[in-house]
């Protein structure tokens, strides 16, 4: 994460020094039929392409790496290799044969990757698959589709949808999490407030408390983790408060640390959970046990 961030970094600091929609700047390698007229730009290649310029419309087949830099982008492409996008409003319908690096303000993926994705950006909105892992860091961040691999998102309201499937570990931080999802193995949260409703075949490790105070949400939701899917074995979580609903099933028992005992909705079982006062303790301490 530190290295896409570093990488993310260093592509808003060119889109600052260097893109507008007047700049237009275009390399190609092994360029065998190409066609760009008016920011559309049409590939059948078998090289790497490399483009500079405004808003740009990049369709038909590179079977090498694909680098832009520009204003508002839509991919449609099938790329052979790497492919590395840094703008504003980028669009991805296409597919990666590699990995793929996207800096921008609002992303929207509905392609494919073969290899691991990276995404910085303000509205992030996942829809595609990708055959790796997948990185975001991003504020609104909606996750709609599949990873093969381990999902890494650090934002602010993040949203994993009923039909999202993650294959490896799930990692979310920021503050209003929504995981409805299924999880391949283990997930860990950290936020203002998460609500787990899709399953973790792992271990579940959640946080939603601070030191520095709370205030009662609309909902009640304000630093409060609620359960209500089947968890794996080892799970614990440390919250100001903490619900289970009807539908958690877990293997072993769930750790609950918090300012009161637990709620248990209507329907909800009580005999696999173990509950303990946080008493002023730091919730890293006390989850430190579990998250190994």
């Amino acid at each position: 994460m530190k290295r896409f961030l570093a990488i993310s970094v260093s592509a808003s600091a060119l889109i600052v020094a260097g893109c507008s929609n007047n700049a237009s700047a275009t390399v190609h390698v092994d360029a065998q039929d190409h066609n760009g007229r008016d920011g559309a730009h049409h590939f059948d290649q078998d090289g790497d392409a490399s483009l500079m310029g405004g808003d740009m419309r990049i369709a038909g087949r590179i079977g090498g790496d694909l680098s832009v830099i520009g204003s508002d982008l839509h991919v449609s492409a099938g790329i052979g290799g790497d492919m590395s996008l840094v703008g504003s409003d980028i669009i991805f319908e296409g597919s990666v044969g590699s990995e793929a690096n996207i800096a921008g303000s609002d992303v929207a993926w509905s392609g494919n990757a073969r290899g691991d994705v990276d995404i910085a950006g303000s509205d992030v909105n996942w829809s595609g698959t990708t055959d790796g892992s997948l990185s975001i860091a991003g504020s609104d961040v909606m996750i709609d589709g599949r990873i093969g691999e381990d999902l890494d998102i650090a934002g602010s309201d993040i949203e994993v949808s009923r039909d999202s499937d993650v294959g490896g570990n799930l990692s979310m931080a920021g503050s209003d999490l929504e995981l409805f999802g299924s999880v391949g193995g283990n997930a860990s949260l950290a936020g203002s407030s998460a609500e787990i409703e899709g399953p973790v075949d792992g271990r579940l490790i959640a946080v939603a408390y601070s030191r520095r105070g709370w205030s009662w949400s609309s909902g009640n939701t304000h630093q409060r983790v609620r359960i209500n899917a089947a968890i794996g074995e080892g799970s614990a979580v440390c919250a100001r408060r903490v619900v289970i609903g009807p539908e958690m099933v877990i293997t072993g028992q769930l750790a609950v640390f918090a300012e009161e005992a637990p709620v248990f909705e209507t329907g909800a079982s009580q005999s696999s959970v173990t509950f303990e006062a946080i008493d002023g303790r730091d919730c890293n301490d006390l989850l430190e046990p579990f998250d190994r």
